[in-house]
């Protein structure tokens, strides 16, 4: 049977998106593996220099030395398989975040990975961005397991406070943005920092605290569709997709 007119799903229905999702923690995550490889290889590198032709260390030493090295290899191969392993898990969840994302009816746009501008966040990058008639926010994807509250304006992870707060993360984050997003394009603007779990639990799905909004991957574009109190209104949202375009270009 052929599908009626009104049955078929076109392309325009859905959000524009750029970008490369996960793509920053996968690289980051093989440079944290290779560097000490690279400081091994020019360790070994010169004990073989000092080993020949002409010896410049003892046999004895030579062959402590090896054994350092060895050990230190076999430590760095442990702890680079944990730490990619930490940072591939975060690539998966930006990657579940923008498959959730993408669903976003048009006329929303998705910017993943943007590079921060002019050397902000240290030179790191926004995981999502994103740009619709309820405004401009900041997504930062978390790939934590477990139950996820809030207590005295801070976010727990199975009762735990972590080691780097979440909340200050997103919201530096936020508020970079919209300093650069003030002084490009419109003064006026502002930046929501929104607090995504692409796997922990959070009660009734959503909650919020100090101007951050907290959600799962479930219920991400239901937050990002909530009617606000003054929509943005559809010429400043292209000229905000206009100068994220450009930046994406230039990056």
């Amino acid at each position: 049977m052929k599908a009626s007119d009104e049955d078929r799903v076109s392309p325009d229905q859905f959000a524009r998106v750029a970008g490369s999702p996960g793509e920053t923690p996968r690289f980051a995550g093989l440079l944290r593996v290779l560097w000490p490889f690279l400081l091994l290889t020019f360790a070994a590198g010169y004990l073989v220099r000092a080993a020949w032709p002409v010896p410049a260390l003892g046999t004895t030493e030579i062959g402590a030395a090896f054994l350092a090295l060895a050990g230190v290899l076999a430590w760095s191969v442990t702890a680079g398989r944990h730490r990619l392993e930490s940072f591939l898990k975060g690539a998966r969840g930006e990657e579940s975040v923008a498959r959730a994302l993408s669903f976003l009816p048009a006329p929303h746009r998705v910017y993943h990975g943007l590079p921060s501008a002019d050397g902000l966040l240290g030179g790191g990058d926004y995981d999502h961005v994103v740009v619709g008639p309820a405004g401009i926010f900041l997504v930062e994807t978390k790939s934590w397991y477990g139950r996820i509250t809030v207590r005295d304006g801070a976010v727990l992870y199975d009762g735990n406070q972590p080691d780097r707060p979440p909340l200050e993360q997103v919201k530096d984050a936020a508020g970079a943005l919209r300093r650069e997003l003030r002084e490009r394009v419109y003064r006026k603007l502002d930046v929501q920092p929104v607090l995504c779990f692409a796997q922990g639990y959070v009660q009734d799905g959503r909650a919020g605290t100090s101007g951050v909004l907290i959600c799962t991957v479930h219920t991400l574009t239901d937050v990002l569709q909530e009617p606000p109190d003054v929509p943005l209104s559809q010429g400043i949202q292209e000229q905000v997709a206009y100068y994220l375009d450009h930046r994406t270009r230039s990056s």
